[in-house]
Parts: structure tokens; sequence; C-alpha cells
């Protein structure tokens, strides 16, 4: 035990091997946070660490980790928020924690089953493709393929084109076919699931986590025998939680299910040598769920449509009282169902067979899906229909726990078992109560360590006094002229955040000559491309001002003069009319608690200092964080905004344009 807490100790030391390695500094921070990691993995237990950026909190829990993976021969499963972090794990940050550790530890990634190549459907969908596809999608295969035989993984990241999904989902991993015994070591998937299963470390995503977790009765281990877990990115741990026991289902996925059976068009499916009597059968289907969307949709729009918010309709609608619509699926998809398992019976092969009972349980996943939104047995759920974004679209049905601490906790904050969990944003006002509370987790170490940079020196508040408050009409008239002068002041190089699409759109629309005429390019979120292309663009061109919303936020790294300004439009408090907030209000509001102070108000600061945290990326940036809502210096809360951020020089901007400073002593 004391080795490995030597060890780590001496690997952070000032005269360490991580010290010692180019390009890195020893940051007392870093590895305060690794020394606390080595303890709660040694005397099995849960630690919370907020660990702001700069830290290097990565190699702070993977160096300890792989460490007490080779010591006591355990599995260290890491989870990270997205794939793509899966990927920075594996390429940029594992490779770096091995050179300091003498072994040749190895290490897995493991995705959901549906994102690999299963070779065993690849080559039935083959043999059966002029049954199961029309000319276009038979291309398509035929580059799957082609595919197939190059790829490494068999991962459809890498396929390089944009596949039809009736074709991936013909030829991806599905369970009750691809299997070991059936595909053997072939198959990709099942090769991805050997080495996670042998290799000391995993590494997955949240969502796959939690789906595994769900399904894994075992009490002495969360996915794999003797296993422990680092959970990065955890402010995101409730949401993903939540998701993993929820429902969302849409007419595209209903139909899909049907027509994987028997599509209308080409004619083709599972069912085509029955088509005479499957082409009616799927038919009735098909036109039982595109009539209980369609119904659905009108009936949560006539209930939303009196709820509206600030002059728009509501995009989601809570429902509140089981069985508003009739179902008019069941009959036709148990019929469906039934004929399904006629078939089954007299496949030709086993292959056959088990396609048939996989298509079967699709239909049936729907028929239930809808079934348990319309009678609302789990009351633990919020339920509400998502409304489209355009008339011709349908809408959405979905349900998510309004609160996963009561039953995420015992499941995973267990005794005898390490869970580690770590983010740049966890604590309110400095403490990790809530985000303790709001995950299930009261027994747990806790940790907040301090920035590495030198807030004092590399960055300046700026609030505006003047402007009108957000709730007044005349708001979104006054606020392109403060952006305007926000942008001025480091001319360009500026990131703005909002909280409203709408507002956004009317800002950029505004704004749009002005930067123009100044030799500023604009990028707005939704309009000038998708997000990963914005970001680019932005670090690219130093003379662009970028517009945008929730997803920019947070997960945004843009080091250097590409970004010298952080504009939050507005405080960004939730919402209070999305069916889950309002349900998490309630409750707090039901047992007498105070559901702005215990809900509302920690949700907004996390969220505040994860888009004033996307200024400084490096101990050499410098910038402003501009904050154009007077209520953070005019309401009493406000303050906890403000005190949210390391200590820095604060500046009441007036509406003449004069600047009050006062320094982080002062205030």
């Amino acid at each position: 035990m004391e080795n490995l807490l030597e060890t780590v100790e001496s690997l952070f030391s000032p005269e360490g091997k991580l010290a010692t390695r180019q390009g890195f500094t020893y940051r007392h921070q870093q590895a305060h946070m690794a020394d606390a990691v080595a303890a709660a993995l040694l005397e099995e237990r849960h630690l919370i660490v907020e660990a702001p950026t700069g830290v290097g909190k990565t190699l702070a829990y993977l160096i300890p980790s792989l460490l007490y993976a080779l010591q006591e021969g355990r599995k260290a499963v890491i989870s990270t928020h997205t794939k793509n972090l899966q990927e920075q794990l594996l390429r940029k940050d594992f490779p770096i924690a091995r050179s300091v550790i003498p072994s040749g530890l190895g290490v897995a990634t493991l995705k959901g089953r549906r994102n690999y190549l299963c070779t065993t459907r690849l080559d039935h969908a083959l043999g059966s493709a002029a049954s199961l596809f029309d000319q276009k999608a038979r291309e398509q295969l035929a580059r799957v393929h082609a595919w197939s035989l190059q790829t490494a993984d068999g991962d459809m990241e890498g396929l390089g084109f944009s596949v039809r999904s009736d074709v991936w989902e013909s030829v991806c991993s599905e369970q009750g076919i691809c299997s070991s015994s059936a595909c053997g070591n072939r198959c990709f998937f099942q090769r991805a699931k050997l080495r996670a299963r042998e290799a000391p470390v995993v590494i997955l995503n949240h969502a796959l986590f939690f789906s595994l977790l769900a399904i894994n009765s075992g009490e002495s281990q969360f996915i794999f025998p003797d296993d422990f877990v680092i959970f990065d990115e955890a402010q995101t741990l409730e949401d993903t939680a939540g998701l993993g026991v929820g429902l969302r289902l849409t007419l595209p996925h209903a139909l899909q299910s049907v027509r994987k059976l028997y599509h209308p068009t080409t004619k083709k499916g599972l069912l085509q040598r029955r088509k005479r009597k499957a082409a009616g059968i799927c038919s009735r289907a098909e036109q039982a769920a595109q009539e209980f969307f369609t119904t659905i949709g009108q009936a949560s729009g006539a209930l939303g449509g009196s709820a509206a918010y600030r002059g728009a309709p509501r995009r989601e609608v809570r429902i509140r009282t089981p069985r508003m619509v009739s179902d008019a699926i069941a009959g036709p998809f148990l019929e469906l169902e039934k004929y399904v398992r006629e078939a089954e019976d007299e496949a030709d092969d086993m292959f056959q067979r088990q396609e048939l009972q996989v298509a079967r349980a699709g239909v049936q996943a729907v028929r239930t899906g809808v079934e348990s939104f319309l009678e609302q047995l789990d009351r633990t759920l919020t339920y509400w229909v998502e409304l489209p974004a355009t008339p011709s679209a349908q809408a959405t049905l979905c349900a998510a726990p309004s609160a996963i601490g009561a039953t995420l906790g015992p499941r995973l904050f267990r005794p005898g078992s390490s869970v580690i969990m770590t983010s740049a944003t966890l604590s309110v006002n400095g403490s990790l109560g809530y985000f303790q509370q709001r995950i299930g987790c009261a027994h747990a170490d806790l940790l907040v360590l301090d920035s590495p940079f030198d807030h004092s020196r590399q960055m300046t508040m700026a609030v505006a006094r003047d402007i009108a408050e957000p709730e007044s009409d005349s708001y979104s008239q006054e606020l392109p002229g403060w952006v305007l002068r926000s942008i001025d002041r480091t001319r360009g190089k500026a990131l703005v955040l909002f909280t409203s699409a709408h507002l956004m759109r009317l800002t950029a629309s505004a704004l749009q000559d002005a930067l123009a005429e100044r030799g500023l390019r604009l990028l707005v979120q939704g309009v000038d491309g998708q997000r990963h292309q914005l970001l680019e663009e932005f670090k690219r061109d130093i003379h662009s001002v970028l517009f945008g919303l929730d997803s920019f936020w947070m997960g945004v790294d843009v080091p250097g003069e590409a970004l010298e300004h952080v504009i939050i439009t507005r405080l960004p408090f939730s919402v209070p009319n999305h069916p889950i907030i309002e349900a998490r209000l309630e409750q707090i509001t039901a047992r007498g608690g105070n559901a702005f102070l215990e809900y509302t108000l920690p949700e907004a600061i996390l969220k505040f200092k994860q888009g004033a945290g996307r200024l400084l990326r490096t101990s050499d940036d410098r910038g402003l964080v501009t904050i154009l809502d007077s209520r953070v210096v005019r309401k009493s809360y406000g303050t906890a905004f403000l005190s949210s951020l390391p200590p820095c020089p604060l500046e009441i901007w007036t509406a003449d344009g004069e600047l009050e400073r006062i320094e982080p002593g002062d205030r």
C-alpha cells in the first residue's frame, strides 16, 4: 500500500518523471489530486475532485489508476462524456501515463455494440442483398464490404462515408445474433469485447457505462469482475444516467422497425418471400404508427399551445395524465409480432430465424414503449412530448427520471469499492454538497483544488451595470449595442454565449454589417455550420467572432489569441418550463424546500463557471469575461456568481462607457 503512495508522490514531485518531461511543469494541485486518488483507491473509498482547467486532472487520475491496477490486479474502468474524449484519452494521455510507468500495461476502448461491424451479419446481408435492399442500398453494402477488408477495428467512425441507416442496421453488431459462439474472432465487436475483457484498463463513455450497469446484476462489480471506476467530466453524470433508463421514441424509429421486415416502396425486407400477406400486415402497422404520432402531436400541441414561454410556443409539453390518446399501435403491432413469430418457426436456417427474432423484438419495443408512455405506471419518470420544429415533422415521446440520486446512489456508491469523480466545475460556493446530493453520493472524500492560473493577472471580469434586465422588453433591443461595444474592446477574438436561439439570431442579424465593416467574420451556431466546423474556423481565423448556444458553454478548448474574450449575454438560469426541470422544482417544493436556492441557482452557477472557463486554457492566455446581465450586480444572488470565479479585477461598465475598476482585494 505504502509503495503506491510513495510511487505516486515521487512521480508527481518537482523532480519527478512528469516534471522533467519536455513541455511539462510541476503543479502542486496535480500532485495533490494524484495523492488523493491513490489514497481513495487503496482505502476503497469514493472521491469527488473539482480540478480547474490547467491542473492536469487526466494524468492525476490516470497514473495512480494504472499503478493501482498493476499492484492489485484490478481493472480500471475510465468513463468519459463523449466518444471524442475516449479517443483523446487513448491517443494522447494514456501514452504519456504509460511512459512514466515501467510496464507494458494494455488499454482497450469500448463503444456500444452498434458502432461495430459484425462480419457474420455482413456475410448474410451480402448473400441476401437482393431480397433485402434496393439498388442504391446494395451499392452501399458493397462499399461497407470493401471497407471491412481494410479496417482494423470495424468502428463505423472510420467508415469514411455516410451509410444509410437500414444498411448499417443490417450489418452492425446486434444482441441475439452477434455472439462469440456464432461469430468467433472474425467479428469486430467480439474482438473489441474480448480486448476490453482482457485489458487491465478500459475506456468507455458515460452512456455506455450506464447501459451496461443497468443490465449487470453482479453485486461485486460495476461492469467487469473486480473493477473500479473513474468518471471524467462528472458534471454530466445525472443527465446521462437518467437517459439510460428513460424513453425516446420517434415515428422514424417505429417505421424502421416495420420496414426492416417489409418496405412498401422497395418491396424488400426479411419477409420479402412472404410479401403477399406481409405487405398488408406491415402496411396496417405503418398506418397505425403514422396516425398515432400525428394524433399525439396534435393533442400535445393543443395542450401546450396555451402555455407559451416569452411569446414562443413550448417545444416540450409535459404529459401528466395517463392515456391522453388511445393506443392505435397496440393491435396492428401485436398482429405483426404474431406473424413474425410464425415466420421464425418456418425459417430455413438458424441465422434467418435470429434476424427475425431481433426484428420482432424491435417491433415489440415500439409497442411496449408507446404503452408505457401512455400508461405512465413508473412514477419516478417524468413524461413529455417533444414537439417538432417544423409542421412537417412528427412528435417525439420522451420519459426520464426527474432525479437519479435515490436510485443510482445505492447501486453505484456501495461500500468496498471505489468511484472517482472529477471535473473542472462541480462546486458551488466552494462546496461539493450540491453535486453529492444530486447523484446520491453522501459518503465520499471531497477535494476542491484551486486554479494553477494567475487569474488576477490573466483575466479581467467586466459587468454591464446599466443594461436592461433580461426580463424587460428593452433587453433584446439594447443587447446588440452592448455586444458590439464588448467585441470592440478586443477587436474580435470573442466567444459570445447565448441561452436563447431566437435572441442569438436577432443579435447576429443586427450586428452582421457592423462586424463586417470592422473586418470581423461572424460565425453563428446553426447558421454557418456544425459545432466542430465552427470551432475550427474560429481557431483558424483570429479576426472572427463566434455566437454559440448551450453546447458551447462547455467542452470548448481554444488556447491562444483566437479567444481573448468570453461574453456571457445572460446568466444561464434553466428555463423552468422544460418538463424535467419543472419536475425537479416540484419535488423540492413538495418537501418544503426552496427550489430557486436548492436547484435553479446552483445549476446556473455551475453553467456560468463552465462558460467563463472557456477563456483561460493555458498559463499564457489573457483576456476578458464580460457579463451583459445587470442582475449580477443588482440582485442579492449576483455575488454567488461573481464569487464562483477565482479572484480577478472587476470592471463595472456604465452606459456612457465609463469603467470603474475594482481590484480583487477590494471586493
